[in-house]
């Protein structure tokens, strides 16, 4: 079969994708909705369907110089990419539904880095595909990725709180694209145990059964790799507390959040 008459697409099931900065609570959130028996069991995060997502915007974007030579027509791309998009995610459903041999009725996965490639896996998924954002005070994602760096060996500098401040602004770039907000549920991390938000992003997703006392009923175990892993988070494993364990983010670190992040800080009433 050419490349050119794509293979008839896998089933496509209902997915989810949590999405958020880094350090803003995609974890806990991931692990909320898989309380659903509709979904299925917590996982780790898909990173490696990450680069899939990216292969086909870059086909998309080199298609007049590059991909053309390759393919009919950018639908026929589409459909390529899908496939292999597809058969992933199927394979993660096999491997994570809560009965052997099935697939769950709602597949709910999460990358925090695939976050900024979410217009990209809304024109390869669409309708099938939603999308959970959570935001998190910019202040405090800030101060939660210093304890990262300072676990592995070196100093936390104003140029890393730049550079974290511009990689939360392009986590939620997508908040601003019109064509994905049917598609998308933002809230802000600190809302996650008010039940009137729960109760929304139940129905959002169709998981109507999702509950904080079953959060981490089941998974890979993970808390051996704490002391490895500096992305650990101490909160995993145990009741959803969305408070923060650190003491405030030092000023001449809030400087540059504050003003990387002032359109998002406004927006969502980081301002205290």
């Amino acid at each position: 079969m050419s490349a050119n008459t794509p293979a008839a697409e896998p089933v496509q099931r209902p997915v989810i994708f949590v999405g958020g900065a880094p350090r803003s609570g995609t974890t806990v959130t991931h692990a909320l909705l898989c309380s659903s028996d509709k979904a299925n069991k917590y996982c780790p995060e898909i990173s490696f369907v990450r680069p899939l997502f990216n292969a086909y915007a870059v086909g998309i974007q080199n298609w007049r110089n590059h991909t053309q030579a390759f393919f009919k027509s950018p639908q026929n791309f589409k459909l390529h990419m899908r496939n292999q998009v597809l058969r992933s995610l199927h394979h993660i459903g096999l491997q994570t539904s809560k009965t052997p041999g099935t697939q769950p009725a709602v597949l709910v996965v999460k990358d925090p880095l695939l976050t900024p490639m979410f217009y990209w896996v809304h024109q390869l998924m669409g309708p099938h595909a939603k999308f959970v954002t959570v935001v998190r005070d910019p202040f405090n994602v800030t101060r939660s990725r210093q304890e990262v760096i300072e676990k592995m060996g070196r100093a936390f500098t104003g140029q890393d709180a730049h550079n974290t401040a511009a990689e939360y602004m392009q986590s939620y770039a997508h908040l601003e694209v019109p064509e994905l907000q049917p598609s998308v549920f933002a809230f802000r991390y600190e809302d996650l145990t008010n039940p009137d938000v729960t109760a929304r992003i139940a129905d959002f997703t169709g998981l109507p059964d999702i509950a904080a006392d079953k959060v981490w009923n089941e998974g890979r175990e993970v808390k051996d790799a704490a002391d490895a892993n500096p992305w650990f988070s101490p909160k995993y494993h145990q009741p959803i507390n969305t408070e923060s364990r650190f003491e405030p983010l030092a000023e001449e670190f809030r400087g540059p959040v504050r003003e990387v992040c002032a359109k998002l800080i406004d927006r969502f009433g980081y301002n205290g």
